[in-house]
């Protein structure tokens, strides 16, 4: 019955954590999978997390189906972070806020939308590269066509700017364009303020759909700065969906807990996309998992432990940029590494490029058990002083042996 399946395409990243869990020498360093870890290496629990937790054991909500869309609560609170209390948008509520499951769960809920609305027949999806690895197979999966042109410049360690502009100034109207807000997976690459503005000009001009997706906020610059590209191109006008996850900036990666938000022309529009994700998401899963959602929904709701959140978080960023610049001198002042290492510090978030080969990643993995992929990309959170000398003399040799 089932001998002539297709054959699935292999996931490199599972590979490489399969590869990293079952490697159990002493002077392993992970840097691959995208979590936060703390200076121990280990998964990094808030402390507003932990509280939360004790005032959900005490009021012990059982464990009864959530609403299919989600708590209305927690789905306001969601999109305060994204919109700001004040903003137009939800003021009017033109804003249709749904939970999911997590992130990706958003990513796909938002492409299987868009390919049931008839202005998106026979649209294309543009993607910047290198980007997540789910995008476009998500968005093959509900029929779309997917168009590819380059975010990053290796060369200026940064966004290719220009790239952008020219993939942006020939697609046709009604286009749709995937856009992190902040902390580039994978390549840690952000726009700057004046570049998210002359990109919203572009598309405004060209009338192209902006795809948000915020996986990272306030583990670049701020929950406010990092949010500033969808408040601006809500501001001018557009219309756009925003996918959230709350897996890094809350740590709750393994709760699936995220929303999708659809920002339409009205209030009287915003009743059918809401009817139409309650559908979709009944069809699909019935509801979001509760857990995840009610903690974070209790912090949100309490000011001592949003403030205490907040400056947790402030410290994990915090960290994120001396790892970085600790990274970096390390293999460019003490080790005089040959080669351009600026992506180091050029970058925010959770993630950068090193300039290495595919060949120079594999030998760290196979010779000195330090694993990430194999295009260079490593998370920066998983450098702690225990393992950082090691690391910047494990490339220093890769860069500078000579078989």
């Amino acid at each position: 019955m089932f001998r002539n399946l297709p054959p699935s395409p292999s996931d490199p990243m599972l590979v490489l954590k399969r590869a990293a869990d079952n490697d159990h020498s002493p002077d392993k360093v992970d840097l691959g999978v995208g979590v936060y870890r703390n200076e121990q290496g280990a998964y990094h629990e808030l402390q507003a997390l932990k509280e939360a937790k004790k005032i959900l054991s005490q009021e012990n909500p059982g464990h009864d189906y959530e609403v299919t869309t989600g708590k209305q609560s927690f789905l306001q609170n969601a999109a305060e972070l994204v919109f700001s209390a004040e903003s137009e948008v939800i003021q009017s509520r033109r804003l249709t806020s749904v939970q999911t499951i997590s992130g990706t769960g958003a990513v796909h809920l938002a492409a299987l939308f868009l390919s049931r609305c008839a202005e998106f027949k026979d649209k294309k999806v543009y993607i910047g590269t290198p980007a997540w690895g789910n995008y476009e197979p998500i968005f093959t999966l509900v029929g779309f066509q997917v168009a590819k042109y380059r975010h990053y410049s290796s060369k200026k360690a940064a966004v290719d700017f220009d790239e952008i502009l020219k993939a942006v100034g020939s697609a046709p109207p009604g286009s749709i364009f995937v856009l992190q807000a902040c902390c580039h997976n994978p390549t840690g690459a952000d726009f700057s303020k004046e570049q998210w503005r002359a990109l919203a000009e572009a598309m405004k001009e060209r009338r192209l759909f902006p795809f948000f997706d915020i996986a990272y906020q306030g583990l670049g610059g701020g929950l406010e700065e990092d949010a500033y590209s969808v408040q601006h191109f809500t501001q001018m006008g557009f219309e756009l969906l925003a996918c959230q996850s709350f897996s890094k900036n809350f740590g709750i990666y393994g709760e699936r807990c995220g929303v999708l938000h659809v920002v339409g022309e009205d209030s009287a529009v915003a009743g059918g996309i809401y009817e139409q994700l309650r559908c979709l998401i009944r069809w699909e899963f019935s509801s979001s998992p509760a857990y995840g959602s009610r903690l974070v929904n209790i912090i949100l709701q309490d000011p001592s432990l949003t403030l205490k959140w907040r400056d947790e978080l402030a410290s994990m960023r915090d960290r994120l940029v001396e790892n970085r610049k600790k990274l970096y001198y390390g293999i460019t002042e003490e080790k005089k590494t040959p080669g351009d290492w600026t992506s180091i510090i050029s970058t925010t978030g959770l993630f950068c490029y090193l300039p290495l080969t595919p060949e120079q990643c594999s030998r760290l993995r196979v010779d000195r058990h330090i694993y990430f992929p194999e295009n260079g990309r490593i998370n920066v959170a998983g450098l702690n002083a225990s393992n950082l000398k090691t690391v910047i003399s494990a490339i220093y040799e890769v860069v500078t042996i000579v078989d």
